[in-house]
């Protein structure tokens, strides 16, 4: 399952992913480290409300793998695999994550069935050809024990913010962007069960100030990013 034209895409920009995604998060006044943070802390949250493990984790396009160490410390993870169809930020992402329950693979068939509490993914779906996203669906559904979640973060399209930042980094011009209802209805077309949906970073850095007001105002289509939690059914 290789994601159209976007895994040679990617393995130009392994080396230099991060500067490239600065010049567009730049302009919001945080760093990437600010948002991974973030979506962990929300995350914890909400998967501690619907009492749902985090033991084993798949992280879903996980590019050179910046946020296995969040997952890890954030969440508890245990035991984390990351799948990216560029092989070379694979490469990348073995070199830096070290720890020993890591591992990664660029073989969508190395991911293992009914192998994970949680799969993740970020800023992913957008980078997948339309016509390739119900496949995509369908490998993390199998990856997933039954009763297991998926934690879909997506950059929110009714954001005008949001098309102004991507439209600065290089790799994210072109990106085919779903609104809420789209990834909801693809994810229950992939056999999920929808639990939530949440909008986060509403407030760039210059506004920090007024980020306590952040989760009162979750269920508001207003954040940079939102997040779905889909659970696949016990059996």
């Amino acid at each position: 399952m290789e994601h159209g034209h976007n895994s040679t895409e990617f393995d130009a920009y392994a080396a230099n992913y991060d500067s490239a995604l600065q010049q567009g998060l730049s302009l919001t006044g945080e760093t990437k480290e600010y948002y991974a943070d973030g979506r962990v802390r929300w995350m914890k949250q909400k998967l501690q409300e619907h009492g749902k493990a985090t033991n084993s984790c798949l992280d879903f396009g996980c590019g050179t793998g910046t946020s296995a160490t969040f997952l890890r410390d954030g969440l508890g993870v245990l035991e984390y695999m990351g799948y990216d169809p560029s092989s070379d930020s694979i490469k990348q992402a073995q070199q830096t994550v070290t720890w020993p329950a890591a591992s990664f693979t660029a073989e969508a068939g190395e991911v293992p069935s009914e192998k994970f509490d949680l799969a993740f993914c970020n800023g992913v779906f957008h980078h997948i050809l339309p016509a390739e996203r119900q496949a995509a669906v369908r490998l993390i559904w199998r990856s997933l024990k039954p009763g297991g979640v998926f934690a879909f973060w997506e950059n929110n399209r009714w954001n005008p913010a949001v098309h102004w930042v991507m439209s600065r980094v290089p790799f994210d011009k072109d990106a085919q962007m779903l609104f809420p209802s789209q990834a909801r209805r693809l994810l229950q077309e992939g056999g999920f069960n929808i639990l939530a949906t949440d909008y986060l970073f509403v407030f760039p850095g210059f506004l920090a100030a007024l980020r306590s007001l952040e989760p009162a105002l979750c269920k508001l289509p207003l954040g940079g990013q939102y997040l779905i939690l889909a659970q696949k059914a016990p059996h």
